[in-house]
């Protein structure tokens, strides 16, 4: 994704690449916003974020694929970004390691949870994918 003159930040996205965590907020069946820190890792330009299959993120987005994503700031607030797009659910056939900059990325918190890549495979199989479609911020 690149920037554009309507959305100029998200060009900034690339620059969050190496977060530990982004923040994403999805709508409720009730219409109340719900945010959760998940593991990401960027690929083609899209956030990818992995799940277990009945997780309330993957219902949210399932019934409505609109989401927001932010990210933690420097102590004074001075690097925010905001990040608007759609989310796709895939249930089968994309796994962590289907992307092997994810398990780079997160390889010690594996361990930290005694993990496996293969049991993380098993544990979240459930893939959801977001392409950014605006981003505002400071």
């Amino acid at each position: 994704m690149t920037a554009s003159a309507e959305s100029p930040k998200l060009g900034e996205i690339a620059g969050k690449a190496d977060d530990p965590v982004l923040w994403l907020g999805t709508v409720t069946s009730q219409g109340r916003p719900s945010i959760r820190p998940v593991w990401f890792v960027l690929h083609e330009g899209k956030f990818v974020i992995f799940s277990t299959p009945n997780a309330w993120k993957v219902r949210h987005v399932q019934a409505n694929p609109d989401v927001c994503i932010t990210f933690h700031t420097d102590p004074a607030a001075k690097n925010l970004l905001v990040v608007a797009g759609r989310a796709e659910v895939s249930l089968e056939g994309h796994p962590p390691s289907s992307i092997p900059a994810y398990g780079v990325k997160y390889a010690s918190g594996f361990a930290d949870y005694n993990y496996s890549q293969q049991r993380f495979d098993e544990l979240y199989p459930t893939r959801i994918t977001v392409t950014p479609e605006r981003a505002w911020g400071w």
